[in-house]
């Protein structure tokens, strides 16, 4: 059975795209990250690092949910809450997949006409693109390749999954 490529949109954000904005600040989002069966809604919060972040609507409510747990009786967590509420934005695609951005955040973030777009796996990176440069010094890409492995090494991460694939095949 062939998979469409429409069929395996599961909020999967791969690449990087240097896009200008229109006159209404808007920019248009790659297809490959968009839902082909309804509509794509995210929300956009402050990120470090003079960038901002779209994230998956389900994304931003699962992380709500496990905030509110801990912000019944915690002060400081409300009011971490009370500035990322005040600070993050609902987008939604138009039909031609374009999402409008808020002008005063992405002047935070120093943008002015052109926008770098950068697919982080789960989540939408916005930046300056003089502000996103990857490093090119084994030693910070050693430390980026250490946080990676930590999920693998998580026990359900891709190595542990093909580890137990290669055990169950050795002992067959």
């Amino acid at each position: 059975m062939a998979v469409t490529g429409t069929s395996l949109f599961q909020g999967l954000y791969l690449g990087e795209y240097d896009h200008a904005l229109d006159a209404q600040c808007r920019v248009t989002l790659p297809s490959d990250w968009r839902n082909p069966e309804g509509a794509t809604e995210l929300v956009m919060i402050p990120a470090r690092g003079k960038a901002l972040v779209l994230l998956p609507i389900q994304t931003f409510l699962d992380f709500v949910k496990k905030a509110t747990k801990l912000a019944i009786a915690n002060p400081k967590m409300q009011m971490a809450l009370a500035y990322l509420g005040s600070r993050s934005r609902q987008c939604r695609c138009d039909k031609q997949g374009r999402i409008a951005l808020d002008r005063k955040m992405l002047d935070e973030i120093e943008v002015k006409n052109q926008l770098k777009l950068i697919g982080a796996v789960t989540h939408i990176r916005l930046s300056a693109p003089e502000n996103w440069q990857i490093p090119d010094d084994e030693g910070t890409l050693n430390m980026y390749l250490d946080e990676i492995q930590k999920v693998s090494d998580e026990g359900d991460g891709i190595a542990s999954l093909l580890a137990d694939a290669i055990n169950k095949k050795d002992r067959l």
